[in-house]
């Protein structure tokens, strides 16, 4: 995945030694010298010219900016030469599942400790911890990178610690930090995306803030969410996949927007194309 200088810069902070691996920026290193980086050893010069160790941004940013470079293609991001992160494959469906689950039930938390340490979380909660684990696993899968799940207030929260993921989903994505009701929007990438895409990520915020239930004697289905322009944006999303519901109207008892329909052929082709979609089946998919 290609990342811009401007991008970078905004991963530096004094209290997280951020680091890539880039196998095409390599090349550049045949215009210099250990010479050249006069605060680092010659030993940590060969191994970066090499590929045995990951290139803290400084000497990145440093190489970009005499280069000319306006942006550069990362295999992976890493913390001090450990804590890998790979950035995300566009390509895998379940990318898009899960951008949808985090702006339903999850949030990005930038907290700071000091003067000059930083805390970056991504949170998701589940109300079941087998739903955590499974996302757990598709963290994994997607990024290579770890995660931890905690009991809190009756739910699960899945907890992932990483600057890295927590800024490219900020700045490539969309998806604001800190509360997100008055900014929250579907990311560009999932408007352009093709209908699996578009599928997937709606999945993901029906698993967030959706459910199937009976009302008198018939199905009905609804999603909830406190910003009505989310939701306005998320009703002309489902009409890409030909499922029409009218308007989201306030429901002040619970202070939240709801899109919701009891009509039957609606409800029907609803749990066939969104509630049937299973995330089993997403890890290995193409989009």
């Amino acid at each position: 995945m290609r990342f811009t200088t401007k991008f970078l810069e905004e991963l530096k902070d004094s209290g997280k030694n951020v680091c890539i691996f880039s196998e095409k920026f390599l090349k550049y290193f045949d215009d210099y010298s250990y010479l050249d980086f006069p605060k680092f050893s010659s030993r940590l010069y060969y191994y970066w010219k090499n590929g045995e160790k990951a290139i803290p941004l400084e000497i990145v940013i440093e190489v970009m900016e005499k280069k000319n470079l306006n942006s550069i293609e990362i295999d992976y991001f890493s913390i001090g030469g450990g804590n890998r992160i790979t950035p995300p494959d566009e390509k895998k469906i379940s990318f898009y599942y899960l951008l949808g689950l985090i702006l339903g039930d999850g949030c990005l938390v930038h907290s700071k400790r000091g003067a000059n340490k930083h805390t970056y979380l991504l949170q998701i909660s589940f109300r079941q911890e087998k739903e955590a684990e499974n996302i757990k696993q598709l963290i994994k899968t997607l990024f290579d990178v770890d995660s931890s799940i905690y009991l809190a207030r009756g739910c699960y929260n899945l907890c992932v610690f990483s600057k890295p993921l927590v800024l490219i989903l900020h700045k490539k994505y969309q998806i604001p930090l800190g509360l997100k009701c008055d900014s929250i929007k579907i990311p560009d990438i999932v408007k352009r995306g093709n209908k699996k895409r578009i599928v997937a990520f709606l999945k993901g915020v029906f698993d967030s803030d959706g459910n199937i239930y009976l009302h008198r004697e018939r199905r009905c289905v609804q999603l909830r969410q406190k910003s009505y322009h989310f939701l306005k944006e998320i009703q002309i999303l489902f009409m890409e996949i030909k499922i029409s519901f009218n308007n989201p109207y306030f429901d002040k008892a619970n202070n939240s927007w709801v899109l919701w329909s009891s009509k039957k052929n609606l409800v029907d082709t609803f749990i066939n194309k969104i509630v049937n979609f299973k995330i089993e089946a997403l890890v290995a998919q193409p989009g």
